[in-house]
C-alpha cells in the first residue's frame, strides 16, 4: 500500500466551500450536544450544565443526571456516528457500490451472534461485559466473509454475495438459540434496537482503544481509495499494493463497526446514507469525504438520540428507531432526486 492518490471524476466543491461546511458541521455538533445535555425525561436549565462541569455537587440530582447519564450517552452517540459514517464511506469507496453498508460484510450480524451467546449460555446483561465477545463475532463473520468472496482474489461483488450470506446464516443462528431462552430474547429484544440507554464509561473507556485504532487504519485508507476507486488495474498502475490496502481497509470497517456494534447496537441507515450526504458537499476525494462522513454521522447521531428523548416520542425511544426513521426519508429523498446510478 503506497500513498499514491487518484481522482475520480466528480464535482469537486473548492477549499473554501469545504472549509465552511466543516466548519458549520462542527458548530451544528457543538450546538446539538449542548441541547443533548439539558433535554430529557427531566430537563435541566443551562446554569445547572455550566455549574455541573465548574462546580459539581455529588448529591445534586441534576448534576449526576448531566455527569453520568447525559455525557456518556453523548459521547457515545459521537463516536458511534463517526465511526459508522466512516465505515460507511470505507466501505462503498472499497466496493464501489454507493448503496454498500457496513452491514454487508457481517459485523452486525455477526456480533448479534456473539451478543445471544454472552447473554444464553454466559448471562451476561451489562453491555459493558459483552463488549469483547461482540467485537470477535464481528470479526469472525468478516473473517468469513473475507474467506467466501475468495480471499486475495476477492472482488467487489463477490464480498457483497458472501456478506449476505454470512449475514443471513448468523441471524439464523442468533434466532434460534433466541427461542430457548426467554430471559435472552428480552435482553436482546432491548439490545437490537440500537441505543445509548445506560451506557457507561466504563463501556466508553473499554471500546476506545479499538476506535482510536480504527481510525488510525482508515485515515491512511483513505488516500489509496481514491486509486482504487478507479479500478484494480489502474489502481496497481499507480503503484498501490491493492490486497494489502484492501486488507486493512477491510480490518478499519470491521473494527469501527464492531466496536459501535458492541457498544450500542446494530444501528441502521447511518453507514449507508451518511457517505453521500458527505460526497454532496465535500466533493468524492476520499481524504475530505472521510471528515465529513464522520461529522456528520456524528450530527445525526447525535440527533437521533435527542429526538427519542423528547416528550413527542414517548420520552424513551431508542437512537437505532429514531436514526432509521431519519435515514430512510433521506435515503428517498437522494434516490429520487439522482437516481440509483448517480448516488
Amino acid at each position: 500500500m503506497t500513498a499514491h492518490t487518484a481522482s475520480v471524476p466528480s464535482e469537486h466543491p473548492g477549499t473554501d466551500a469545504r472549509g465552511r461546511w466543516l466548519g458549520a458541521s462542527v458548530l451544528g455538533l457543538i450546538v446539538l450536544s449542548m441541547f443533548a445535555l439539558r433535554f430529557g425525561v427531566r430537563p435541566t436549565g443551562w446554569g445547572q450544565i455550566w455549574s455541573a462541569f465548574t462546580a459539581f455537587q455529588p448529591l445534586n440530582p441534576e448534576h449526576i443526571v448531566i455527569r453520568e447519564i447525559r455525557l456518556p450517552r453523548l459521547i457515545g452517540a459521537i463516536l458511534a456516528g463517526s465511526s459508522l459514517g466512516m465505515a460507511g464511506a470505507l466501505m462503498q469507496g472499497m466496493t464501489r457500490n454507493p448503496l454498500a453498508d457496513p452491514g454487508l460484510l457481517g459485523v452486525n450480524a455477526g456480533a448479534s451472534m456473539g451478543v445471544v451467546v454472552c447473554i444464553l449460555i454466559f448471562g451476561m446483561t451489562d453491555p459493558a461485559d459483552f463488549v469483547w465477545i461482540a467485537l470477535g463475532g464481528g470479526l469472525v463473520a468478516a473473517l468469513l466473509v473475507y474467506l467466501l468472496g475468495g480471499g486475495n482474489q476477492a472482488n467487489p461483488a463477490r464480498l457483497i454475495l458472501a456478506g449476505a450470506a454470512v449475514s443471513a446464516l448468523f441471524l439464523a443462528l442468533s434466532r434460534s438459540l433466541l427461542l430457548v431462552s426467554q430471559q435472552t430474547l428480552d435482553v436482546y429484544r432491548f439490545w437490537v434496537l440500537g441505543g445509548f440507554d445506560g451506557i457507561e464509561f466504563s463501556t466508553i473507556l473499554t471500546l476506545l482503544p479499538f476506535i482510536a485504532f480504527g481510525l488510525a487504519l482508515a485515515i491512511p485508507g483513505s488516500l489509496v481509495l481514491n486509486a482504487l476507486m478507479l479500478g484494480e488495474d489502474m489502481a496497481r498502475g499507480l503503484g498501490v499494493r491493492v490486497g494489502l490496502a484492501q486488507g486493512l481497509i477491510g480490518l478499519a470497517i470491521v473494527i469501527l463497526c464492531g466496536a459501535t456494534v458492541s457498544m450500542a447496537g446494530p444501528i441502521a441507515f447511518v453507514g449507508l446514507i451518511v457517505p453521500h450526504l458527505a460526497r454532496r458537499i465535500g466533493g468524492s476525494d476520499m481524504r475530505w469525504m472521510l471528515f465529513f462522513s464522520a461529522g456528520i454521522g456524528a450530527l445525526l447521531m447525535v440527533a437521533a438520540d435527542l429526538l427519542g428523548r423528547l416528550p413527542l416520542f414517548g420520552g424513551n425511544m431508542q437512537a437505532g428507531v429514531m436514526a432509521a426513521l431519519i435515514g430512510g426519508p433521506v435515503l428517498i429523498w437522494l434516490v429520487r432526486r439522482n437516481g440509483v446510478s448517480k448516488l
